[in-house]
């Protein structure tokens, strides 16, 4: 590759006939400027290229990083989501235990207070029926004393002949009488 240095060291012969040396002179000048202009724009592109490759090799040191910690974050967010799964079957399960344990108490306690009602209704049923018998019992008693208070009225003469000193009976003796029946 030619450079504007080879371009300002170089010499042409001398010739008969030739070019003018001026505008030779000239046309190098110009295309050493042009080639200066050039190699400058080239190191600029090269040093501006430099930056670039380097701003790309640090863009890919990031990517990985990047992708390492995208990677991390991704498996730390498995881990987290595992654990959180477990731990809401492990809250489901207690919570599930703690409720068949309060159903079963509850079923418990319920067939206590029901076996409980239940003897108490049978007690109840007990003494209303010891209370029926001893109703129907006062009753039967009532309805055969009157009964007999009844026979001895009737039995009772309706016309009063004198007593004699033998048919005469006291007071004393018929409510005896009286008692004596109603025992019996």
């Amino acid at each position: 590759m030619i450079t504007s240095k080879d371009v300002r060291n170089k010499r042409f012969e001398k010739a008969a006939f030739g070019y003018k040396q001026e505008e030779i002179d000239e046309f190098l000048n110009q295309l050493e400027a042009e080639l200066d202009e050039m190699e400058r724009e080239r190191a600029e592109a090269n040093s501006k290229i430099q930056v670039l490759a380097d701003k790309v090799r640090e863009y890919m040191r990031d990517e990985d990083a990047l992708k390492d910690a995208l990677l991390g974050a991704q498996k730390q967010g498995h881990q987290v989501l595992n654990e959180a799964n477990e731990k809401a079957e492990q809250i489901i399960a207690e919570a599930q235990a703690k409720a068949d344990a309060l159903e079963d108490e509850a079923v418990r306690q319920h067939a206590e207070a029901m076996e409980k009602n239940r003897e108490e209704i049978a007690k109840e049923k007990e003494a209303l029926i010891e209370a029926q018998q001893q109703v129907a019992d006062f009753k039967k008693s009532l309805f055969d004393m009157y009964k007999s208070h009844l026979e001895l009225i009737s039995s009772m003469p309706e016309t009063f002949d004198e007593p004699s000193d033998d048919d005469a009976q006291t007071a004393e003796e018929i409510a005896a009488a009286v008692a004596a029946e109603t025992e019996e």
